[in-house]
């Protein structure tokens, strides 16, 4: 059983095509640019797959994502260290015991503001809810099988 990612990106016209992972990897790690994402924040299809390439596959996550780019085409580095911030601020109040009334009922009450903050500043930023349709087209293109009489669509590649 193998287990891979797939992404998808909202191209201008609204449909979401194929992003090779390695395209995305090289931009991101800054060894090779994606020029026509220079300066845009895109909309991004995340999914983890797992199972056999050649056969039977499932989608076991999928995320709706905002990605932004720099004016180069990289992955914006200070975007992506600012939503792993939040992602980890988003979590301090799971760290917190249950309060009881005494300092660390303040330190909990604290930490839980805080995370509701950070949530909803990644929603903000970074999240993106698709509507039906778009969700609908995103998993017919990456396990079909869960869309019981859907056709997938033909794959296309952005390159």
């Amino acid at each position: 059983m193998s287990v891979w990612r797939r992404y998808l990106v909202k191209d201008v016209t609204g449909r979401l095509v194929d992003l090779p992972s390695s395209l995305l990897d090289r931009a991101d790690d800054g060894t090779a640019p994606l020029p026509h994402f220079a300066g845009r924040c895109v909309e991004l299809v995340a999914a983890v797959i797992v199972g056999d390439r050649k056969t039977h596959a499932r989608v076991t996550e999928l995320a709706f994502t905002k990605l932004y780019f720099d004016q180069m085409g990289y992955v914006d580095a200070a975007k992506r260290e600012r939503m792993i911030r939040l992602m980890l601020e988003s979590c301090a109040d799971r760290r917190v015991a249950l309060p009881r009334r005494d300092a660390r009922h303040e330190e909990s009450v604290r930490l839980s503001r805080r995370a509701d903050a950070a949530r909803d500043q990644l929603i903000r930023e970074f999240g993106w809810e698709p509507k039906p349709a778009e969700r609908d087209a995103a998993l017919s293109r990456l396990d079909p099988a869960r869309l019981r009489g859907a056709r997938p669509e033909p794959a296309r590649t952005l390159h």
